[in-house]
């Protein structure tokens, strides 16, 4: 997928996998902030459609093989007290996977709300060489 042209703005002594791990961190904090703030409701139909058109978004970025965004329903308010009440997406609501892969390196990666933490943490579940 690489033509090369892009590794002249890196060290020349840049591993594949820190390059990996680059590229999935650039990818997770896209996905987290475009998301945050974002009005929801109830309506599972609205937030089936934020978590595709997310997923699309994403897909879209060099290196991205598969991505999966789930926004947690059970933390969305139902009653609200006026018309003019909503929710918003925040850290508390994202659940994301993305997996990428970058000439052998392949990275499984993580956005989701870790409660002992109280922090919506982007890690990696799993890094390997495919060849």
């Amino acid at each position: 997928m690489s033509n090369n042209k892009e590794n002249a703005y890196f060290p020349p002594d840049l591993s594949d996998g820190e390059r990996a791990s680059f590229e999935i961190g650039i990818k997770l904090g896209a996905l987290y902030h475009i998301l945050c703030g974002m009005p929801i409701s109830t309506n599972s139909g609205v937030i089936d459609s934020i978590e595709k058109g997310i997923e699309a978004s994403i897909s879209c970025q060099p290196y991205v093989k598969f991505v999966k965004v789930n926004i947690n329903r059970k933390q969305i308010q139902g009653d609200k007290s006026s018309e003019f009440e909503y929710d918003e997406i925040t850290g508390k609501h994202i659940e994301a996977t993305v997996v990428l892969e970058f000439k052998s390196v392949e990275i499984i990666a993580k956005v989701e709300w870790v409660e002992e933490l109280k922090y919506p943490l982007m890690f990696i579940e799993k890094i390997s060489n495919k060849f």
